[in-house]
């Protein structure tokens, strides 16, 4: 308890009280939104530049070192070059630095621009005018801009893509409580599973030697993880998820959502999803209806493709209209395959045609007794000597499949609602977790009154 007769104490608490308060107060959603975007700059091999001035701008050091060396993004700050910036600021004035050395750095759209600031910039104010310069030029480049910022978000909130807000509870201490959130914001990000790339030195000591022989990394898998649903619900909670790349439907995820309308349905998840792939089904047993379909639904978009059945239900191949398809320009997803014969005709048959995906149902093929590890990684043997071809590892049965997919050389594996949920399991401590499963058997034998 504070001593109320001693003031510093009483300080203490209240500066303690407030930290407690501000990490309850901080909203996880901007959070997620600036991981995600940051994914989407390492995929497309951008750089990230951080700014900061004071405080802030220790922390741009600190946070290009996190940037660097555990989440693999090529990031630097103009803080860390005293000589050029205090050169800039002699020769083009405070306001013009930040600017002229983004310029220097030819920053483009594939790029970002990070703001650690306490209020953000303001021109009306006179304040960080050298931000607000830059994120013009920034917007100007077309990069993404990000803001990790204090009071209302100043110039920095208005232009970012993504920008988490510090709440300030104390006007008196807006700079401290604000450069400290950066530092956890930053950490929390670099150690984000959609993020992190390499471990950490005391992490890696302190976890035990067997555990961290059979645990790896989300941040490590190279495997693309796509949704699979058609319920909207879901596949708008999917789409705020960082580490969700594309999304599957099929005729029979639509009918158990309650799809009525098919086109109608594909229409309206297309007007929200327009930056990853999705794969939409034809459903007709005729090879003539058949095309029709899956050229109409093609030019529902640029990231559709159009899944075709291995084979119609009268088990005739339907890999000649695959090929069809696919040299006239249609991205497919050849779907229901099970066998290795299958992969390879397949394969053949779209080859050299547009970008296309083999889906191998791993998950019916380990209903039947089988394993199916040998037979994923034979089929990426056979798919790797097509630079256009993906193979995709479909009907999961648990989160182990993402990791024994990405082992066997798959590139993508469809993920439903279930599994997506346990993702943040992934490496939990074994020990933790025997007594959170121990507490909830205890706490829902309580709550049923249970006696003997």
């Amino acid at each position: 308890m504070p001593d109320s007769t001693n003031p510093r104490s009483s300080f203490s608490a209240s500066f303690l009280a407030e930290v407690q308060e501000i990490a309850r107060l901080l909203d996880a959603e901007p959070v997620e939104k600036v991981a995600a975007l940051l994914v989407r700059v390492r995929e497309r091999s951008g750089r990230l530049f951080v700014l900061g001035i004071g405080g802030s701008a220790a922390n741009a050091s600190h946070a290009v070192n996190d940037f660097r060396k555990i989440a693999d993004i090529e990031a630097y700050a103009p803080t860390d070059n005293v000589s050029e910036l205090t050169a800039r600021f002699n020769d083009e004035g405070w306001a013009a630095a930040f600017a002229g050395w983004l310029r220097v750095s030819r920053l483009t759209a594939r790029d970002a621009v990070l703001v650690l600031s306490v209020g953000g910039g303001s021109i009306e104010r006179n304040v960080s005018p050298n931000i607000v310069a830059a994120l013009d030029y920034a917007k100007s480049a077309g990069a993404t801009i990000l803001g990790i910022v204090g009071r209302d978000g100043g110039y920095t909130a208005r232009m970012a893509d993504a920008c988490i807000i510090i709440p300030i509870l104390h006007p008196d201490r807006t700079t401290p409580h604000t450069e400290a959130f950066q530092a956890v914001i930053w950490h929390l990000l670099v150690s984000h599973p959609a993020l992190q790339r390499k471990g950490t030195r005391w992490e890696s000591i302190a976890k035990p030697a067997m555990e961290r022989s059979f645990v790896k990394s989300l941040s490590d898998l190279k495997i693309k993880l796509f949704a699979d649903s058609a319920d909207k619900a879901q596949i708008l909670e999917a789409h705020a998820h960082p580490l969700v790349r594309g999304f599957t439907t099929n005729p029979t995820l639509m009918r158990t959502a309650g799809v009525q309308d098919y086109e109608a349905f594909a229409r309206e998840i297309l007007g929200i999803i327009k930056d990853r792939p999705i794969s939409f089904e034809v459903f007709s047993d005729d090879f003539s209806e058949m095309e029709r379909q899956a050229r109409k639904i093609a030019l529902w978009g640029s990231n559709v493709f159009v899944k075709i059945p291995v084979m119609n239900t009268q088990r005739q191949s339907s890999l000649e209209l695959a090929k069809k398809l696919s040299h006239s320009g249609v991205k497919i997803n050849v779907t229901a395959v099970l066998t290795l014969d299958q992969v390879e005709s397949a394969a053949a048959a779209v080859a050299g045609g547009a970008p296309s995906v083999i889906s191998v149902f791993a998950g019916r093929i380990a209903d039947t007794g089988r394993d199916p590890v040998p037979l994923m990684s034979t089929a990426a043997k056979i798919v790797s000597e097509y630079s256009d071809i993906e193979l995709l590892w479909a009907s999961p049965r648990e989160l182990l499949n993402i990791f024994q997919a990405d082992d066997a050389g798959c590139h993508i594996i469809t993920v439903p609602q279930s599994i997506l949920a346990k993702l943040d399991v992934v490496g939990k401590n074994l020990n933790d977790y025997s007594l959170e499963t121990v507490q909830m058997f205890h706490n829902d034998a309580c709550k049923s009154g249970y006696q003997l």
